[in-house]
């Protein structure tokens, strides 16, 4: 049976940590925070449930890094602490360079196996520190703009008054204010959009809005709740069961960039990942618009990237 390790139970950590169990995937599950109460007291928690005829018997305990060692994924959720009153992702960076390669040194000397799904903030720059570290980088996936993906197709799905699994969307570049919904490749149910407007009598659809507010509303959720998670974990746990199951899936996901002569950086593509981790990034076709604003988010990650270093 496999075996994951969740590494950071902060308030992502923790909500991995319970939705992850109703995957049936895991046998054992090993919690690694730098407070050692906090990963037994999570332990202890969701082991104190597993009396109920609802859930898996599975062995969650508090460990070290040794215990990693024969790990199949790897979730890391550690982070310094988010400034409630902002939510610019950017201002963990300094932090979070120093924690990244700590962990990612840790890990390395354990094992070169498991999947490493990163989340923690700022992930694309995140991504880029953990691949500094010996390891393989198929292997290092950071969720990227997976969750702004759904997003984008949940604003359109409410527009148009349809289910958001009839629309076919996605984003590319950063987590964050630089995000790019690649309108070009907008479809419902395999129509284009003008089409689709034109056949069932809707209302042209605001790009220039919507855009706007891809990472907007996420920081309606930071700013109204004090921090977000529930998406993110709901993110997380998908990308572990596809990855796990096999099934050759292509999400929009962070990993080490070489696509559009934008080397030595980090940010997300559509990509197909299996059971080995990322197979393939696809450098698709993009029109001159959304190439520019590609360019740019790269820019952004890379100078968060050079303040993050100093």
């Amino acid at each position: 049976m496999s075996k994951l390790g969740i590494v950071g139970l902060g308030r992502v950590g923790s909500q991995v940590l319970t939705d992850v169990q109703y995957l049936n995937l895991f046998s054992e599950i090993v919690l690694v925070d730098n407070k050692d109460e906090i990963a037994s007291g999570e332990a202890l928690d969701h082991n104190h449930s597993q009396g109920l005829f609802n859930t898996a018997h599975i062995k969650i305990k508090a460990g070290d890094y040794q215990d990693l060692a024969d790990a199949d994924f790897i979730v890391v959720a550690a982070s310094v602490p988010t400034d409630k009153n902002d939510g610019d992702r950017t201002l963990l960076a300094q932090g979070n360079h120093d924690i990244i390669k700590n962990i990612m040194s840790q890990v390395s000397k354990v094992t070169q196996d498991a999947i490493i799904i990163l989340i923690s903030n700022p992930v694309d720059s995140m991504v880029y520190f953990a691949n500094q570290v010996d390891y393989p980088s198929n292997k290092i996936i950071g969720t990227g703009t997976a969750l702004e993906s759904s997003r984008f197709r949940t604003i359109i799905a409410h527009h148009y008054h349809i289910d958001p699994k009839n629309v076919e969307a996605f984003v590319i570049g950063e987590h964050g204010e630089h995000a790019i919904p690649v309108w070009s490749k907008v479809r419902i149910h395999g129509m284009p959009l003008t089409e689709y407007e034109a056949l069932s009598n809707s209302p042209e659809i605001d790009k220039a809005h919507i855009t706007s507010i891809i990472n907007e509303v996420s920081m309606d959720v930071f700013y109204q709740k004090g921090w977000t998670n529930a998406a993110i974990s709901r993110v997380t746990t998908s990308l572990i069961q596809t990855i796990a199951l096999g099934q050759r899936t292509i999400i929009p996901l962070t990993s080490i960039s070489k696509e559009y002569d934008l080397t030595d950086g980090a940010f997300s593509l559509p990509t197909l990942v299996d059971c080995s981790g990322i197979v393939q990034r696809f450098e698709i076709t993009l029109d001159e618009h959304e190439l520019q604003q590609l360019k740019e988010a790269y820019e952004y990650i890379k100078e968060t990237i050079r303040t993050s270093e100093k």
